[in-house]
């Protein structure tokens, strides 16, 4: 099936929903408008239909090669990731510092159009904008003269490098090592790194990595990791390329999915010819460096992305499964052959697609919204403000988003039946693909924590309590709405459910009761992303019920805004009332999984 998308969701999200103007107003972004909006997504889509997704089900079928230590990407890949760069469809419109580039809110839009047609094609965007994001806010002018130039062309592409063989989520256990030379910002690099995204290929002439390493002074832990600029092949301080810099690539990762992008296992240093440029500051008194400082700028970038491009993902499987339900004929009604989506559970489960990715869209947008207010605006208390907010949504983003998108996938396929487990459909394929996005740059326990034991305690709890207080404000502004009211009372419930939860973490972490904050946090996270789904649509709805009552019945939008209303409705009165049963959980405190024997977990 072609490749299709939902750009009017994303073009009410700008245009209807959030402020976006607020977004435009700033000094940095004067040059766009709100009616630039229309155009970039049509110009985006149509490179999406007919210059990306071409190579989407290519470069699962034939993959990354490697060969006699060579790596090859699928056929396609470098002329799609040049062509992209090079129109300015990629880095050079997402990195802060650089006069053209577009606001989050505009840009990802577009960046979910390349996700949902090839998602193995915008990891090496992503990590070429992180990179040279970083470099950006932490290199040197000349750092800058040397690298950017060329990342944002297309002519470079860029990495992270953390996960060592015995250091995944413990990245302070690196055993990496950087040995100073005579030149004072460059060190000589060693050490194995792997799970390297996009660390190896032949879409573009050098890759510029960005290696966790600790210096001989550096402190045990992460605090004592330092940052490096590691090009695969050596860059002179005119910006051409010189020898190679001793970086080998000794495997690619057999994936599951995801299969056009190389992950690669990487040596660095193996002949004690690899080089690295230091970022920031070298070690303090203590040993202490910013390394992971400086890369978690780069990983929230990647974590929020690892969120948006799962749902982008599972966007694109509830299109093509709607798709095929109006074309697909099966069973009879009223003694009629019919189409599948007339009958009921395919219906049902094509408005759980609908409500949940559009809501889980709705709350990623919000959190580009806060990066970009947070980022540009010239009031800094509202800055810091929706700095803090999108902290806040970050873990929701990352953790949520990538869960429910595999369950989203799933029931596309589903609603195929047979021919969905099949390769003859692509819904097999982002199955594949999206599962990463749960496991990419921490695990949703990882996120868990984050959320119950720094955004909910981060600025001695206030931040967390703002964006309660915003979101009760909502409900009580908006309770007892004509023809919303039930859905207000669920999110009013949901709302206190969730205080009651942060109450009893408070209680927890209070008496350091550890193993109950580690067993309850995933679900936790899942009832505060839950309420914020919901706020979210039902925001949506009060736009889409007053649309309503302004247009005539034969309008062309009236079942888009009567779907936005259904979606609000959907949600509030089957998932949201998943917080109560939560919440009633996480109060009985149920420990019988940690009093299990761990023998009895063991299958021998």
């Amino acid at each position: 099936m072609e490749f299709k998308y939902d750009t009017r969701d994303l073009r009410f999200i700008l245009k209807e929903w959030l402020p976006t103007q607020e977004v435009l107003e700033c000094e940095r972004f004067k040059e766009y408008s709100i009616e630039d909006i229309d155009q970039i997504l049509n110009e985006g889509y149509k490179m999406c239909r007919e210059v990306i997704s071409p190579i989407n089900a290519a470069g699962d079928k034939n993959p990354v090669r490697f060969e006699n230590g060579i790596v090859t990407s699928p056929s396609g890949y470098r002329e799609v990731f040049q062509f992209i760069q090079k129109n300015g469809w990629g880095s050079s419109s997402e990195c802060v510092q650089v006069e053209s580039g577009m606001p989050l809110l505009i840009f990802k839009a577009v960046s979910e159009l390349v996700s949902a047609s090839c998602p193995a094609m915008n990891t090496n965007i992503k990590l070429t904008s992180g990179a040279a994001n970083v470099i950006l806010n932490y290199g040197t002018e000349d750092d800058k003269k040397r690298f950017i130039p060329k990342m944002l062309s297309g002519e470079w592409q860029g990495t992270m490098n953390l996960t060592e063989p015995s250091a995944g989520s413990d990245v302070g256990d690196a055993l990496a090592k950087s040995y100073p030379t005579d030149d004072p910002r460059v060190y000589k690099i060693k050490g194995t790194k792997m799970f390297i995204t996009a660390g190896d290929g032949s879409i573009c002439d050098n890759i510029i990595h960005l290696v966790l390493a600790r210096p001989p002074q550096g402190c045990k832990g992460s605090a004592g990791l330092g940052l490096y600029i590691v090009p695969k092949y050596w860059v002179n301080e005119d910006g051409s390329v010189g020898k190679p810099n001793d970086v080998t690539t000794i495997a690619v990762e057999h994936k599951m999915g995801l299969k056009g992008s190389a992950t690669c296992m990487l040596n660095y240093g193996e002949n004690d010819e690899c080089f690295g440029i230091m970022l920031g500051a070298p070690p303090d008194e203590k040993g202490r460096s910013q390394g992971l400082a400086m890369m978690f700028r780069m990983m929230n970038e990647s974590r929020i992305g690892a969120g948006h491009n799962a749902n982008s993902q599972a966007s694109a499987a509830y299109s093509q499964a709607s798709q095929y339900a109006v074309e697909r004929i099966q069973g009879y009604i009223n003694g009629e052959r019919v189409p599948i989506i007339k009958h009921p559970d395919v219906k049902r489960m094509l408005m759980d697609m609908k409500a949940q990715t559009e809501g889980i869209r709705a709350m990623i947008f919000k959190g580009f919204y806060s990066l970009d207010i947070a980022e540009n605006s010239s009031d800094r208390i509202k800055a810091k403000k929706y700095e803090d907010i999108a902290a806040i949504l970050t873990p929701l983003i990352k953790c949520y988003s990538s869960e429910t998108a595999v369950a989203m996938t799933c029931e596309a396929m589903q609603v195929l039946g047979g021919v969905g487990y099949t390769k003859e459909f692509s819904i097999e394929q982002y199955v594949r693909d999206c599962k990463i996005s749960t496991i990419w740059e921490g695990t949703s326990y990882i996120h868990a924590q984050d959320l119950v034991k720094r955004k909910m305690r981060m600025g001695d709890g206030q931040p967390f309590a703002n964006w309660m207080d915003d979101i009760l404000t909502f409900i009580q502004a908006h309770k007892g709405t004509p023809g919303l009211e039930k859905e207000f009372i669920n999110l009013e419930k949901a709302y206190h459910c969730m205080d009651g939860v942060k109450k009893l973490f408070d209680t927890w972490q209070l008496n350091k009761m550890e193993e109950l904050i580690g067993l309850y946090a995933i679900r936790t996270l899942f009832i505060c992303s839950q309420v914020m789904v919901a706020e979210c649509l039902l925001e949506q709805a009060l736009i889409a019920q007053k649309q309503i009552a302004q247009l005539s019945s034969d309008h062309f939008d009236i079942t888009f805004y009567k779907g936005k209303i259904a979606s609000a409705k959907y949600y509030a009165n089957n998932i949201l009332p998943n917080v109560f049963i939560t919440s009633e959980i996480i109060k009985d405190a149920d420990l019988s999984s940690q009093e299990c024997p761990e023998e009895s977990l063991i299958v021998n």
